[in-house]
């Protein structure tokens, strides 16, 4: 009986990607038709996995976590030599948001960002100074341990290729503040006493969204 007839696994992939000739195809959907149970189980399958695979191919990641990445990448080595770093992972950055319509430019728009290394978490806020090259991160470092706790005095530094640009040190609340000129190779670091220094690369197109023509 052509009802109890079951068709191959392969087939039914080759089916569900349109790749029968017409007449197998329709054989098939008749098989189908007729309520064969195991082999709609098989078509389900395989066209749940074919919807998945076309989601992965049209997703593209945000250009600002590929900079990340690829900025993880470049900073192989220590800073001047000192104890071992750890780039914490980057969970949320403002520029992934697409701008509503009728708001103002993200070009003056404050750029929001929180990194995670483990228990410790980062929130940093980067905006630029009027009038002049200079941008301004204010943020918080905090634990979860603690319920969120801001950590006190934690050395927070910007360093270039050719030093330091700028440092700072949390305060009771583990927040800090501090200004600097962007430059390509830029990294702020933070000294977590008891664990790795924590390092973020900010890589000069990923402030330079803030620059003036």
């Amino acid at each position: 009986m052509a009802g109890k007839v079951h068709f191959a696994p392969e087939e039914w992939i080759d089916f569900v990607n349109g790749q029968l000739s017409s007449d197998r195809m329709q054989t098939m959907q008749g098989h189908l038709d007729a309520g064969c149970g195991p082999c709609g189980k098989v078509v389900e399958l395989w066209q749940s996995v074919r919807q998945t695979a076309q989601r992965e191919a049209r997703y593209e990641a945000p250009e600002s976590a590929v900079r990340h990445v690829r900025n993880a990448f470049v900073m192989a080595q220590p800073i001047d030599g000192k104890r071992p770093f750890e780039i914490p992972r980057l969970v949320f950055d403002s520029l992934w948001q697409a701008a509503a319509v009728g708001l103002r430019s993200r070009h003056s728009t404050p750029r929001r960002l929180i990194y995670r290394a483990g228990e410790v978490t980062i929130e940093m806020q980067i905006e630029p100074e009027p009038h002049c090259e200079r941008l301004n991160i204010a943020g918080q470092v905090s634990k979860t341990s603690q319920q969120g706790e801001g950590l006190a005095e934690v050395q927070v530094a910007i360093t270039g290729p050719k030093g330091k640009l700028a440092e700072a040190c949390t305060n009771r609340f583990g927040e800090f503040q501090l200004g600097f000129v962007p430059e390509t190779g830029a990294r702020i670091s933070f000294g977590i006493v008891g664990e790795s220094e924590l390092t973020v690369p900010l890589d000069g197109r990923g402030v330079a969204i803030f620059h003036r023509n």
